[in-house]
Parts: C-alpha cells; sequence; structure tokens
C-alpha cells in the first residue's frame, strides 16, 4: 500500500475516523481506552471532559491530518509525531464547510484554485493556522524582507513549498502511547508515513530537490542527519521545536527559500507548471 493512493481513496464517512486498515488495532480494547469520538460539535462542547487538563486521548471524531501540504513537489519536509487538537477543531470541521472540504482535498492532494497547498497558513483557517503561523511568522517576516514583498505573499509562497507529515495522523491534546501503536507498530497508517518518508521523500531529499526536519520522534522515522539536507531535533530541542531564524531549523528553510524568485514560486506559477 501507498500513502499517497491510501489517503486519496479513502473516504471519512461516519466517525470515528481512521484508515480502514488501523480499524482493528484502533477498536481493540486496549485502544478504546486510549481514544475518544466526539460525533458532533455539539456533542463536543457539552461532555463533561470537554477541555479538561491532561486529556490524552486520540480524537478519532476528527478527520485524520497524515500530511498537509504537497507532498511530492515540496521543497521543505517538515517531520513530527501526530497533529494537535484544539476546541477550535471540531467547530471549523463540524460547523465550516470550506475548511473541512479543504482538509478532504488535501488528502486526496487537489490544489487547483488555492493558494495554500500549505492549508495551515491560511488565514482564513484559525484552526491550525495559528500554531503554524506562530512557529514560522518570524521567517516568512524574514523572506518578505529579502524579497521586498508583502508579509501575506511571502507566507503564500511558504505555503507553495512546505509539507509536514505526521507519524501518527490521529489528533490529540498530548501524545501517549497508550495503545501502544508506535511501542508495538500495529498501525498501517504508521508504517505508510515512514515508508514515504523513506522511499520517496528521502531520495528527493539527498536528490538536492529538498530539505528535510524531523521535529518529533526521530528514532521513529530512523533518517541519517545530513549537513544541510536533513536536520533533526533532539532533546530539548525536540520539546521546542522551533522554526525561528535563529533556530537550526528555520535557519535551513530560510537558506533555501531565500534563493528563490517569488514570482516564480507564486501558487499560480506552480498551477501553470501542472497544465
Amino acid at each position: 500500500m501507498d500513502l499517497l493512493s491510501e489517503w486519496k481513496d479513502w473516504t471519512p464517512g461516519k466517525p470515528p475516523y481512521m484508515l480502514d486498515a488501523d480499524r482493528e488495532t484502533l477498536e481493540s480494547e486496549r485502544s478504546k481506552k486510549a481514544t475518544i469520538t466526539f460525533k458532533s460539535w455539539k456533542k463536543a462542547f457539552t461532555d463533561e471532559a470537554f477541555c479538561r487538563p491532561g486529556d490524552k486521548k486520540l480524537h478519532l471524531g476528527l478527520l485524520p491530518q497524515p500530511f498537509i501540504g504537497d507532498i511530492s513537489r515540496a521543497s521543505i519536509y517538515v517531520l513530527s509525531l501526530n497533529p494537535g487538537w484544539g476546541p477550535h477543531d471540531y467547530f471549523g470541521e463540524y460547523k465550516v464547510p470550506e475548511y473541512r472540504a479543504a482538509l478532504l482535498a488535501n488528502l486526496k492532494q487537489r490544489f487547483d484554485g488555492t493558494d495554500f497547498p500549505f492549508l495551515l497558513l491560511d488565514p482564513r483557517y484559525s484552526w491550525g493556522f495559528r500554531y503554524w503561523h506562530r512557529k514560522l511568522s518570524a521567517i516568512i517576516l524574514e523572506l518578505s524582507k529579502k524579497w521586498e514583498v508583502s508579509f501575506a505573499d511571502a507566507r503564500r509562497v511558504l505555503a507553495s513549498q512546505l509539507a509536514s507529515i505526521e507519524l501518527v495522523p490521529y489528533h490529540s491534546p498530548t501524545f501517549h502511547d497508550g495503545g501502544g501503536w508506535l511501542k508495538r507498530c500495529e498501525l498501517e497508517s504508521v508504517r505508510l508515513a515512514r515508508t514515504f518518508v523513506g522511499e520517496v521523500a528521502y531520495p528527493r531529499v539527498m536528490a538536492g530537490d529538498a530539505i528535510m526536519i524531523v521535529l518529533r520522534k526521530e528514532k521513529f522515522w530512523n533518517l541519517s542527519e545530513k549537513p544541510n539536507k536533513v536536520i533533526i531535533y533532539r532533546g530539548p530541542q525536540a520539546q521546542g521545536a522551533h522554526l525561528t531564524p535563529k533556530s537550526e531549523g528555520g535557519a535551513a528553510i530560510l537558506k533555501v527559500l531565500e534563493k528563490l524568485d517569488p514570482g516564480k514560486h507564486s501558487p499560480k506559477a506552480r498551477a501553470g507548471s501542472r497544465a
């Protein structure tokens, strides 16, 4: 099975949302204690435990998010553990049809008509925008100055070059391997992500077409650090996962993008190159 084809063919149906090949594992008695499924925005916010501190469960009422961005063409790969969680995620997915449609289009890698292949940098969607924009805003500002373009234009170009890949595609406020999904290597979605990185993304990096920044769980990604190509965060560096201009990963992103002509790498230009 292939990461792109599996998620392209996946249809959400009704919650709990999961890849079919993960179902046996996630519906096991062990996993049931470590997952939760709210089937609507109202059921989420009226639950007595909603937003209770210490929640480490996988939220299967939200769409899986194995990757964000154009992962076949990105020049910057950011590898992480799993998508985070906030109360706004339920509101966005259940009450904002455009946002839900954008998430599903991303799973199918359809980017026609969007300026933001990395949709979590799209200002229309605060669900995720807050996290990624805060992490990358200083880089966007530097690019804006370097290119002499508006902050908004610099953000659009970065969104056309960036992709993130998650080891586990399911949301949680804080990750806890409560079902042994990593320790026992039982989730097919995890295997698909690792295989894509090893067989598709990593060779692109080695060929000089992209760089890779491993923010979380470097031992599970099983990659070798390569100067100027593969940057691996460890220890306190991984806990902070900073992508500022002065961080190792942020500096690498700037080095890649500063050389670009923003006019030639705008979303419209990329769309034209597909024609």
